[in-house]
């Protein structure tokens, strides 16, 4: 393949990758707008946000890996037209994600009431043990669904894929928005009703899913069972098959047991000390709802291009550390970082300049200042936790995972360790510079090891971060003199203020975007100017 179209595959694989995964974001962004308005409450967002974040790390502990080893096995037999031994993996992915999520939900459950003093504190715990309850129920049948998934993935049937998780995501949306309006403005119920149906809706949408998949693995599943009757030789034994299955899992669960920590600490230490610094159960409520239900939302959409870049840039990596070519190797790191930190530190920018804008055009808190405020400094983690998935899939790829797994395990623990001294002594600004020392700490000790094996160039990503930064600067200064003339998102009715964010941010990208361009920034990552890029995509379309 010739360099050009090297790259050019390498962006247009990232940015494809980014946007499946950007539509479901954003799916989840649009619907917790209403969803907010209906519980019209920061104690019961807060709840929400808190139990999504302690479910996702449940979930991902007792099932991290094993969709993707899945994939790889059904992949891998049928090359090898080993139908027997698909069948098998078939039947031992399900039984083992069922065993694995059936045992994630006890845990939950005996962990609700626990979880649930830590983040009431001297508050009644009674509701945020039904919503844990509740919500435990999804932790048994969303790893049955991934099992379909996975198994069907590596039969690359991707259209079934996707069409399973919109079809799972839509369904959750509906089922959620349609119920707790009826609860809430039909019945006259008390809003608590419509949380419940909120975390309830993971489950009902995993079984419709379940019903959905497996409707499709019935008509599909015909002739793998015919072919397996005529096979001629033996497959391979269940034990090895299992065996195999764990080893491919496994680098993926520590990783993920380490690597996504943020999610429990800050759902069950944050509370801790909060309290400690002195603040009331209301100012507590505002900050726990901006930190785990709007600020998770909102970080979480620069965050989706790490997964995106990653998934494309692996095979490139893969294929050039086996062949040696350090150069190559060299040239698509400090590209692919580049370019995740060009669009990554403008979003997570946009979250910090318009967090206020963002709060009074779509969602409800009843104290604008302090949950705006916190969403700002979460910014800093929507950027860092932008930037250092990328560098650890590049540890990974270059064959690094010692050391990389070494750093995420030193980065949990300064977290562990000064998440509760920090917010005692700044408040939830402690926080967030808790997980900042550990992300500069991950990202400098993974960086300095690249440029020594591969000769990273440190210099070229310096100064395109220079100008990055430097547009950025200008950008905020726009944005804040358009709002010295009057341009603020933050004043007047939600449609006048939504009218006047779209104005101040329109000139503030305009402005930013055109200042990299001017600065050869775009011409540096994707040797060509921003605009031919846009068009050469447009003309793809």
């Amino acid at each position: 393949m010739e360099k050009k179209d090297r790259k050019n595959s390498l962006l247009v694989g990232g940015l494809i990758g980014t946007a499946g995964m950007f539509i479901a974001k954003m799916i989840g962004l649009l619907y917790s707008i209403p969803l907010s308005s209906i519980l019209g409450s920061d104690m019961l967002m807060s709840y929400y946000g808190t139990a999504y974040r302690v479910y996702s790390y449940i979930l991902n502990v007792f099932t991290a890996g094993i969709p993707f080893a899945i994939c790889t096995m059904v992949a891998k037999y049928t090359a090898l037209d080993d139908n027997r031994s698909l069948l098998k993996i078939r039947k031992l992915s399900r039984t083992l994600l069922a065993l694995f999520g059936f045992f994630g939900m006890l845990l939950l459950m005996a962990l609700s009431y626990p979880l649930a003093k830590n983040v009431c504190g001297s508050d009644d715990p009674g509701i945020m043990i039904m919503v844990f309850l509740l919500l435990s129920l999804a932790l048994f049948f969303v790893p049955i669904l991934s099992a379909y998934r996975g198994f069907w993935q590596g039969r690359k049937e991707m259209v079934e894929y996707a069409i399973s998780q919109s079809f799972e995501q839509i369904f959750r949306v509906g089922f959620l928005l349609s119920t707790a309006y009826v609860l809430v403005y039909t019945l006259n119920m008390d809003r608590t009703y419509a949380l419940y149906a909120a975390v309830l809706s993971t489950s009902v949408a995993a079984i419709a899913g379940i019903v959905q998949i497996v409707y499709f693995d019935k008509k599909h599943l015909k002739p793998i069972r015919s072919d397996a009757k005529n096979q001629t030789f033996r497959s391979v034994k269940n034990r090895e098959l299992a065996r195999e299955l764990l080893i491919l899992a496994g680098p993926y669960l520590l990783t993920s047991m380490i690597g996504y920590i943020d999610d429990i600490l800050n759902s069950t230490l944050l509370p801790i000390g909060l309290r400690m610094h002195g603040y009331s159960s209301g100012d507590n409520s505002v900050i726990l709802s901006a930190f785990n239900y709007v600020g998770t939302k909102l970080c979480s959409i620069p965050q989706i291009l790490s997964p995106g870049f990653a998934a494309a840039l692996i095979p490139y990596i893969t294929e050039a550390v086996t062949n040696n070519d350090r150069k190559k190797i060299s040239s698509m790191m400090t590209e692919c970082i580049g370019i995740v930190f060009f669009i990554g530190a403008f979003m997570s920018a946009i979250i910090a300049i318009y967090s206020k804008d963002i709060f009074t055009v779509l969602f409800y808190t009843s104290d604008l200042e302090l949950a705006s405020s916190v969403t700002r400094w979460m910014a800093i983690e929507a950027f860092f936790g932008t930037i250092c998935p990328i560098v650890s899939s590049l540890m990974l790829a270059a064959g690094l995972k010692k050391s990389v797994l070494r750093r995420h395990f030193v980065t949990a623990a300064i977290k562990l360790i000064t998440i509760i001294p920090l917010t005692y002594v700044l408040g939830f600004r402690g926080a967030i510079i808790s997980s900042a020392l550990g992300y500069i700490y991950f990202y400098v000790g993974n960086m300095i090891e690249l440029e020594i094996r591969y000769d990273i160039y440190f210099r070229k990503l310096i100064a395109n971060f220079l100008k990055i930064a430097v547009s950025l600067i200008v950008a905020f200064g726009v944005s804040l003199g358009l709002r010295i003339i009057g341009l603020d998102g933050s004043q007047g009715t939600k449609l006048v203020a939504f009218v006047k964010l779209c104005g101040n941010g329109l000139v503030t990208m305009v402005v930013y975007f055109g200042l990299t361009e001017l600065l050869k920034v775009p011409h540096a990552l994707f040797h060509r100017s921003l605009i031919s890029v846009i068009t050469s995509k447009l003309k793809r379309s």
